[in-house]
């Protein structure tokens, strides 16, 4: 009886044409970490991030408002497995200028430390094609790491609410699964047959159809 369910359910999922996640993509696991942050003597998760490769070596890459709030305070990272094990990591660079800009830019890459070997993960050159599938590993609230699916389904506009427009319209859309804390959590595709990071998670849209908005990696990361 197993068997038989077992065989219906590939044969559902083939009907389906769920996609088969790339080996590629799943390595990139450890590449992911939680970012802390510690502030008048408190230290707290904030947000997901990943590590990543740049022209001047590896960097932390998260959302920009993650840290709008607190610049100049510490900021940590650490694995889920691990989470007592914690990296300092400086803010380098980083954009927001609140959800009313929020389509001007959502960035921030801290500068690991000197001698860090830890993996990272190559930046794309360009951004996904609608339809191609997308990946995003995510650990909200210090929870291991979720590596979710998804379709890239282009720009959202929204022609009919001028305040949505205003605030999101030209940002993209990834129709995903979602969970708050997510922000900050790298973007996947293939790229040449290559996995890398074409974006950044910085938040969920709730009405119909509900998915991840995007901010794509600006070309001072892409070393553009």
């Amino acid at each position: 009886m197993v068997v038989r369910i077992a065989a219906l359910l590939v044969v559902l999922l083939s009907l389906f044409g769920v996609a088969k996640v790339p080996e590629e993509v799943k390595k990139t696991k450890d590449a992911v970490y939680n970012l802390w942050v510690l502030d008048e003597n408190v230290m707290n998760i904030i947000c997901t991030g990943i590590a990543i490769e740049t022209d001047e070596g590896p960097a932390f890459l998260s959302a920009g408002h993650c840290v709008s709030e607190a610049p100049k305070a510490r900021y940590y990272i650490s694995q889920s497995v691990d989470p007592d094990m914690l990296t300092r990591v400086k803010l380098r660079w980083w954009e927001f200028e609140g959800i009313e800009y929020w389509k001007e830019g959502d960035w921030a890459l801290f500068e690991m430390p000197e001698g860090w070997k830890g993996s990272t993960v190559p930046v794309c050159k360009g951004t996904p094609e609608p339809g191609e599938d997308v990946w995003s590993w995510t650990g909200p609230i210090g929870m291991l790491p979720i590596l979710r699916t998804g379709v890239y389904s282009g720009e959202i506009h929204f022609p009919s609410n001028s305040e949505y427009e205003a605030s999101l319209g030209g940002m993209h859309f990834v129709d995903i699964e979602g969970a708050p804390g997510s922000s900050g959590s790298g973007m996947l595709r293939l790229e040449n047959g290559k996995v890398c990071v074409w974006g950044i998670w910085v938040g969920y849209f709730d009405p119909k159809p509900s998915g991840a908005i995007v901010y794509p990696l600006p070309p001072v990361i892409r070393g553009q």
